[in-house]
C-alpha cells in the first residue's frame, strides 16, 4: 500500500499538468463547470485513491509496530515507548512524527539478533535509514508547506473554482512532493523489510 500511496503521488503530478490547460480555461470562462468537472475527475479520482492507500498504509503500520512491541515487551526488552504509542504517537505532535521516530529506534535496538537476550540491547546502532524515512517523512514535507503552502486538493462540489486555482498552480511543488513521497516510500519500505527480517531472527521465526 505504501507503494500504491507513491505511484499516487507521481500520477497526481502528472495529471496535475495534463488538466492545467482545462483549469485555467475554467478559470478564465471558456468552458462551464460541468465540463471542467467531466476533465478533472481522472486527476481527483487518482487523489482520493491514493488518500485510501495513504489510510490502510497507516492502519497496517500500526498493527506491525503494536506487534513488534507487544513481541519484545514478552522478550523483557521494552524501550521507552510500550506498545500502544505505536497508535498515539502518529497523532502527538501533529505531522512531526518524532515519536515514531523513536519508537523505531527501539524497535531497532530490541529486534537485534545479534545481542542475546539479557544482554545489554540498547548498546547497538540502529540503522540510518530509520533517520532518511524521517527527513523525507516528516521534516521535508513541512519544509514544503512553508515554501509552497498548502497544497492539498480540495474536494469536488462547491469549490471548483479552489480545485482550479489549485491545478493551475505550479507544477513544481507537485514533482517536487512526488519525488519526497518516492523517496520517503523507498526508506519506509526498506527499514520495514530490515527490520522485520531482525525481528524475525531474534524470535525464532526464521533461522539466521
Amino acid at each position: 500500500m505504501c507503494a500504491v500511496s507513491a505511484l499516487g503521488l507521481v500520477l497526481t503530478a502528472a495529471l496535475q499538468g495534463t488538466s492545467r490547460a482545462d483549469a485555467n480555461r475554467y478559470l478564465s470562462g471558456e468552458i462551464s463547470e460541468g465540463e471542467f468537472i467531466s476533465a478533472v475527475t481522472p486527476y481527483a479520482l487518482v487523489t482520493f485513491v491514493q488518500s485510501i492507500a495513504v489510510l490502510a498504509t497507516v492502519v497496517l503500520v500500526i498493527v506491525w509496530m503494536y506487534r513488534l512491541a507487544a513481541n519484545l515487551r514478552k522478550l523483557d526488552r521494552t524501550g521507552t515507548w510500550a506498545p500502544g504509542w505505536a497508535i498515539g504517537g502518529w497523532f502527538l505532535p501533529p505531522m512531526l512524527y518524532i515519536i515514531p521516530l523513536l519508537m523505531f529506534r527501539d524497535l531497532w535496538h530490541g529486534s537485534d539478533p545479534t545481542v542475546p537476550l539479557g544482554a545489554n540491547w540498547r548498546s547497538k546502532r540502529f540503522h540510518p535509514v530509520i533517520i532518511a524515512w524521517f527527513v523525507l517523512y516528516s521534516l521535508a514535507p513541512l519544509v514544503m508547506l512553508f515554501s509552497f503552502g498548502d497544497r492539498s486538493l480540495p474536494s469536488l462540489g462547491g469549490a471548483e473554482q479552489e480545485l482550479a486555482s489549485h491545478i493551475a498552480g505550479s507544477s513544481t511543488s507537485a514533482w517536487l512532493s512526488a519525488g519526497i513521497g518516492v523517496a520517503g516510500a523507498l526508506a519506509f519500505i526498506t527499514m520495514c523489510r530490515l527490520l522485520t527480517a531482525c525481528h524475525q531472527r531474534l524470535t525464532g521465526e526464521v533461522r539466521s
